[in-house]
């Protein structure tokens, strides 16, 4: 779990130029990001996101919950 997290990027969490990502139920709840998201993936080949969930995060920049950009996969995010 991740919860009243702060950061510059991924206020819960940060991944950078990785191959798989699985979380299975993670909590992300109260994470503040100065940049995006409670959760940010930056070329992550592929995520696995299993009965987790995302609440009250606050980013200046949306997404808040989840972003993920790829070289592979499209690029998507959660708001």
């Amino acid at each position: 779990s991740f919860s009243e997290c702060t950061a510059e990027w991924g206020g819960g969490m940060y991944v950078d130029n990785s191959g798989d990502v699985a979380l299975e139920r993670a909590s992300f709840v109260g994470c503040t990001s100065e940049t995006k998201a409670a959760l940010y993936l930056n070329g992550v080949e592929r995520l696995a996101l299993t009965n987790s969930h995302f609440v009250d995060n606050i980013a200046s920049q949306t997404p808040a919950a989840l972003f993920f950009a790829s070289g592979i996969a499209a690029t998507d995010s959660i708001p």
